[in-house]
């Protein structure tokens, strides 16, 4: 087997067999990768999740599981200012771990997903602004392109969203949206809402003077869970989004 040295952050691990480890990194070569860590258990300390990682693996000859041999920890990323930044983190990773990115693009999205992990560390409340304007990026690599660029029906952009067309997998803006009847097809906005997303690319700037609700992150939340589905045709399925709402301050 050939061994390789890659530039990698830990998402998660599961136990196999009685000694074992499977960790599932991102690297900047080769996207996401599964790796046996064989007695890892008895004889090493874990590694912890949200870490980068020098990562020395063995590759396998087919499609699979990689071989671990050995890590150095380059970036300790797993300690946070606050639970509710410690779980926009997680779902951040979680959502790396599900896309499929090309292989040019991919060096771009470890840089990314790097920023992000840095950017966590600062940020003690309100840490789901940053993880949407993380989604958004994320969503624009994952080759769907941005749900906010432009009105889904007169396709010109705007800054004001009323609401989600679904029939349309796309947003409405206000001109549009007052000549429809509401429909169960249509998901309205709530004007806090509509802000929030108007402010994604440069919401750094707004965290200490945004007050969120629950009903608001959901709403938001299920923008990009409609929008996934419509053009991935899956759905986006992470855990750690729906527990966000707790948080709301």
């Amino acid at each position: 087997m050939r061994k390789a040295k890659l530039n990698a952050i830990l998402i998660k691990q599961s136990e196999y067999g009685d000694s074992s480890l499977i960790y599932r990194f991102f690297t900047s070569e080769h996207g996401q990768i599964g790796v046996l860590a064989k007695g890892i258990r008895k004889n090493q300390e874990h590694l912890l999740a949200l870490c980068q990682y020098e990562l020395n693996v063995f590759e396998p000859k087919e499609p699979g599981l990689w071989l671990f041999a050995e890590a150095s920890l380059l970036k300790d990323y797993s300690a946070f200012p606050s639970t509710s930044t410690w779980a926009a983190a997680e779902c951040g990773m979680e959502l790396v771990s599900q896309i499929i990115i090309p292989q040019e693009d991919i060096g771009a999205v470890f840089d990314l997903a790097l920023s992000f992990l840095v950017y966590m560390q600062k940020t003690p409340v309100n840490a789901i602004l940053i993880l949407w304007r993380f989604m958004l990026r994320v969503t624009i690599f994952s080759g769907i392109g941005n749900p906010f660029a432009s009105c889904c029906l007169c396709e010109k952009a705007f800054s004001h969203y009323s609401a989600y067309l679904r029939s349309k997998g796309g947003m409405l803006c206000k001109a549009c949206s007052r000549d429809m009847s509401p429909n169960d097809d249509l998901f309205w906005l709530s004007e806090t809402s509509s802000r929030i997303i108007g402010l994604l690319p440069e919401i750094g700037n707004y965290l200490t003077e945004i007050k969120l609700s629950p009903p608001t992150i959901n709403e938001i939340n299920s923008v990009f869970e409609y929008y996934w589905l419509a053009h991935h045709k899956h759905p986006l399925k992470l855990k750690s989004l729906g527990l966000l709402s707790q948080f709301a301050i």
